[in-house]
């Protein structure tokens, strides 16, 4: 495991005691994400794998509507722990890297993430290899982080003269295109914009719930740079723009294009 992941695991892990009470837009994400599952054409007992289960939002939608033979995976063995406490027996819990399945191929029908692709070092490769997993008719459903996502963040930033260290996320038709050839790709999109409050309090959020690991290759800012970000951001009106991309790709064996819906 690389250094960035070693310290994604270790944040992430660290948060999982609290995180639920810090999380209500990864619960929201993962209903909604949960909704779009529900109405595929899905067998009667899928063998499922998830991404990124972290404390079981998206488990506890979903396994009990679908059943089936489910592995719920996370790279923080506290968030595989927690999971389990929250979800129960009815799955299997493994500590895994998604960029790395430790699955045989071809098997699953179903492969779900919610907030876990952001994470991702290469998005195109992990996708090309979590497909290889799936069964002819298999699909990929997940909700990863859009280019609109703290926007208000990254212009108090530039306002101040600095680059913010948040990663770049895709605009929704890079997201479809980052999908293997072979897979037919919807992806839809959706934005929540928290209303204003106190800048500092959204710094101490993404710690709370483990979410703030920089982007490679950035360096931390110094308190003064930091306050003068937070008084940028303050002059800006503050909010907060989380932009939800919801891809969901299937497995035939005809090559189609991919489709952006909004």
């Amino acid at each position: 495991m690389s250094n960035r992941k070693s310290r994604i695991a270790a944040r992430f892990g660290a948060a999982a005691i609290d995180y639920d009470a810090h999380s209500p837009l990864q619960r929201e994400a993962a209903q909604r994400l949960a909704a779009r599952v529900k109405g595929l054409s899905l067998p009667a007992a899928p063998r499922v794998l998830e991404i990124g289960c972290g404390t079981g939002h998206l488990t506890r939608e979903l396994l009990p509507a679908l059943g089936g033979d489910w592995v719920a995976s996370d790279i923080a063995p506290a968030m595989v722990r927690a999971c389990r406490r929250r979800v129960g027996g009815a799955a299997q819990y493994i500590v895994m890297d998604g960029e790395r399945p430790a699955l045989a191929p071809g098997r699953l029908d179903l492969i779900v993430a919610s907030l876990a692709a952001q994470w991702f070092a290469d998005l195109a490769t992990t996708l090309a290899t979590l497909a290889q997993l799936l069964a002819p008719g298999g699909r990929i459903a997940l909700v990863t982080l859009g280019a609109g996502t703290f926007a208000e963040w990254r212009m108090a930033h530039a306002a101040a003269g600095f680059a913010a260290a948040t990663p770049a996320y895709p605009e929704a038709a890079a997201l479809a295109r980052a999908f293997p050839a072979d897979l037919e790709v919807e992806v839809a999109q959706e934005r929540f914009v928290e209303p204003p409050g106190d800048p500092l309090e959204f710094v101490r959020g993404l710690r709370r719930i483990g979410a703030d690991t920089p982007a490679p290759g950035t360096q931390p800012l110094s308190a003064g740079q930091m306050r003068r970000v937070l008084r940028a951001l303050a002059a800006g009106g503050g909010g907060t723009t989380y932009h939800l991309l919801y891809a969901i790709a299937l497995r035939s064996s005809s090559t189609s294009q991919p489709r952006v819906t909004r």
